[in-house]
């Protein structure tokens, strides 16, 4: 009788030199970039935003791999908007992976390395993205505010 295999999900912070590898992710990812109304970034696009990224000392980026394969992007702020919160800006998972709840144990690995005395996490959903809603309602985290008619905040309290 053969056991289930259960794939193993890491994450790993993103470098300045993996951005054709998270452009490709980006490109992979149609669906979304058409949901919130642009096209995938550049390839030089994400290379400066990573560049951006190395001097937030606040802001932390990851990449998401199933065994070997890059299969999303996990991008948060600490301290933001306030001294106890967190903001989770974007957590992407490539299209041809979604629904495998690669998404949730993201979070979950989030949740459990936030730092010490963040009371509460924000997600930002960006564009009419019902099913970003849906999953973060899902995972415990009650809507907030609109910020216009592209932008939804999420709070999930620690």
């Amino acid at each position: 009788m053969g056991g289930m295999r259960t794939l193993n999900l890491s994450l790993r912070p993103v470098l300045p030199e993996d951005a054709p590898l998270l452009h490709q992710l980006f490109l992979r990812s149609p669906g979304y970039f058409a949901l919130i109304g642009m096209e995938p970034p550049a390839l030089e696009d994400v290379a400066r935003d990573l560049a951006t990224l190395e001097k937030d000392e606040r802001r932390r980026a990851f990449l998401l791999f199933l065994e070997e394969e890059a299969v999303g992007y996990l991008d948060y702020k600490l301290r933001y908007p306030e001294p106890e919160d967190a903001t989770l800006s974007l957590l992407l998972i490539r299209e041809d992976r979604q629904g495998q709840g690669l998404g949730r144990r993201a979070l979950e690995h989030l949740l459990n390395h936030l730092l010490a005395g963040t009371e509460r996490l924000y997600a930002v959903v960006y564009g009419n993205n019902a099913r970003a809603k849906a999953f973060f309602q899902a995972q415990g985290f009650r809507h907030v505010k609109d910020g216009g008619p592209t932008l939804s905040w999420y709070v999930r309290e620690l």
